[in-house]
């Protein structure tokens, strides 16, 4: 099968579960269990949107979620909220370093969590002219500190040590 490129004149997208929708085109063809991922998550999340069967085969890309209709933009958005959901740091408690790995012990907006990074020169992601920083941890959890310039004197000098 060819890949089909999804906007708003060729098809409609519903979702049917947390991570999942369902792809209906306009000749009627239905293809259930699609799992949207976005092709370029951190700089792109508008664009190029793969949507993958359940061997994880492209079925469909939507090139921009603005070229869809508003129901199925909408749809690929929820499905986006819970599984890109990426716990933002608002403070740094606590940072230690053994063995060339690092743990941090930090303050969420969901709370308390203590985590280890393998390589602080690859998993410690800064967007310079921004303030966001991406952090991955040795379980690959991703983590966002928004913006480091509001964070606590203590925070930024714990995370200016490692940057």
């Amino acid at each position: 099968m060819a890949r089909i490129y999804v906007d708003a004149t060729s098809g409609k997208l519903t979702r049917t579960d947390l991570h999942l929708v369902r792809l209906t085109l306009n000749d009627g063809t239905v293809i259930e269990d699609l799992e949207p991922r976005r092709l370029f998550p951190v700089n792109r999340k508008e664009a190029y949107i793969t949507l993958l069967d359940k061997s994880e085969k492209e079925v469909a890309l939507v090139r921009d979620i603005a070229a869809l209709d508003d129901d199925s933009a909408a749809a690929l958005r929820a499905c986006f909220t819970e599984y890109y959901r990426i716990p933002t740091i608002t403070k740094l408690l606590e940072s230690t370093e053994k063995f060339g790995s690092l743990t941090w012990r930090v303050m969420t907006d969901r709370g308390e969590v203590t985590f280890r990074i393998r390589n602080r020169h690859s998993d410690i992601k800064s967007f310079y002219g921004t303030g966001r920083i991406l952090i991955r941890d040795t379980n690959d959890n991703r983590y966002e500190i928004a913006d480091y310039t509001k964070l606590d004197t203590h925070s930024r000098h714990l995370l200016f040590s490692y940057l």
